[in-house]
Order: structure tokens, then C-alpha cells, then sequence
């Protein structure tokens, strides 16, 4: 399928975070389902791409940094600073970052994102009943402008560099946003959220995690009222639930 965009459309650049063991699995169709939508995207890694050698995927790979969870954070943190250290302009207006069990229905980022001067980050707001700051949930996937990454430029290394470290990813992202003064957003329409750090099945039926819960602002609801009309991310979905989304909602497009 080829994808066309409108001149007036906002660019928006995916990063997939993923590990090496995944790239034949979870990146592979990602790569062949919602991100052939965005204007362009790469996946996000840190090994020996020797032993992947026949999988074509466009692939930024880190080599001081260790392919695991725990220091997922400085991984992203390395990929904004390669990023956003590229000649200017740039030829994106959103860097969108998602995990590798992520399905984004990328119309949907296309329609919610927005030319600002503001820097700005969307996606799903956790907002601890604690009291503790809100964050942006990774697995949900959130979106950063250029406004906000050339705040972060300067950045990263100094007044971020508490958060540079490994740890929570999208906590720490958070963090060093606010600090920046971005504004992270939680995209809502009609009392839903639009980014799920959830798959589609567990919202429906609302078998939902306590953590969910704890961190949850909105009333939920289960059946199809669980979520948005217009909702843009699901998390942890299996290759095959993006396979039957794909062949659901773009059948058409092939013919």
C-alpha cells in the first residue's frame, strides 16, 4: 500500500523501541503494518545486527548502551541526542516514540497533532493518586515536537543528566520535559482517553490491572464505550492482533 500525505499534514517521525531478539518478530511487522503510515520511522536498538543481517529494517543501533529493559531510559535519551543533533531544519515537525508491541493508528496522531511555536509532548498522562508528578506512558506511545526537542538539545546532558541514567524510560522522559517547561499533554475527547497503554480486549472487558487504576483520572467503561472513537494507541498487542487490525481497517486499500 502506498501511503500519501497532505500538504498540510504534520510530520511525524516514529522511533520503536526494541531489542535484537524482537527485530524478526515484533519489528518486522510493525514495520509492515502501522508504520509504513508514518512519514518515516526506525527501530530502535542496541546489539549485534551481524546476527540479523538478512532482516531489512531501517535500524539506528546504539553500541554503549546494553539491549535490556533497565537501561531503556539512556537508549532513548542517546537516540533524542543523535536526533536532534541533525542539521536543522528538520524534516519532521513530531518525533513520535512507541514500544514494539505498540499498534498506532497513525490517522488518528495525524488528526490530534498540530503546528505550535509551544513545545508540547502528547500521549497518555499517568497522574499518580500519590501525589507523585504525571508522566507520559512509553507503551502507550507519546509524541514530542521539534519546539520541545530543540528545548531538550542544550539539555540532555546538563540540567536532564539526573535523569540520564537507567531507569523508568518514560518517567525519566517525563521528567526532564517538565523541567524544560514542555507542556505533556493527555490526549481526551468525549471523557476518553486516545492513547491506551493497554490492548484494545483488556479495555473492553475492563480487566484491568490495579496499577491502571492507580494511575486512571477518567471513569471507565466496558463493551465499546471503553474507549475513544478516535483512539491513536494500544499496548501489548500480539503481531497477530496488529495483523487482523490491519486487514480489518485497511482491507480496501489493496484493491
Amino acid at each position: 500500500m502506498t501511503t500519501t500525505f497532505s500538504s498540510t499534514q504534520q510530520r511525524i517521525y516514529c522511533i520503536i523501541k526494541t531489542f535484537g531478539e524482537n527485530l524478526a518478530t515484533r519489528a518486522l511487522t510493525i514495520h509492515q503494518t502501522w508504520a509504513r503510515r508514518c512519514n518515516k520511522h526506525i527501530f530502535l536498538t542496541a546489539t549485534n545486527l551481524t546476527k540479523w543481517n538478512n532482516i531489512s529494517l531501517p535500524i539506528l543501533n546504539l553500541y554503549d548502551v546494553s539491549d535490556n529493559y533497565i537501561e531503556l531510559s539512556i537508549k532513548v535519551f542517546d537516540a533524542l541526542n543523535l536526533i536532534i543533533q541533525q542539521s536543522q531544519p528538520y524534516d519532521f515537525d513530531w518525533l513520535f516514540i512507541a514500544d514494539d508491541d505498540t499498534y498506532v493508528i497513525m490517522e488518528n496522531l495525524h488528526q490530534l497533532l498540530y503546528h505550535t511555536r509551544k513545545p508540547l509532548a502528547f500521549g497518555h498522562l499517568f497522574t499518580p493518586k500519590n501525589g507523585a508528578p504525571s508522566h507520559l506512558s512509553g507503551g502507550a506511545g507519546y509524541a514530542i515536537n521539534t519546539v520541545a526537542l530543540q528545548r531538550m538539545l542544550p539539555n540532555l546532558q546538563t540540567s536532564c543528566s539526573q535523569w540520564y541514567v537507567p531507569g523508568m524510560e518514560d518517567v525519566y522522559v517525563s521528567r526532564c520535559l517538565q523541567y524544560l517547561n514542555v507542556s505533556l499533554n493527555g490526549a481526551i475527547d468525549d471523557y476518553h482517553h486516545r492513547f491506551y497503554p493497554l490492548d484494545f480486549l483488556t479495555m473492553y472487558k475492563m480487566d484491568v490491572p490495579k496499577w491502571f487504576l492507580d494511575y486512571n483520572t477518567l471513569k471507565s467503561y466496558q463493551g465499546f464505550n471503553c474507549c475513544s472513537l478516535q483512539s491513536i494507541s494500544f499496548h501489548y498487542m500480539t503481531r497477530e492482533w496488529m495483523n487482523f487490525i490491519e486487514w480489518a481497517r485497511y482491507l480496501h486499500d489493496n484493491e
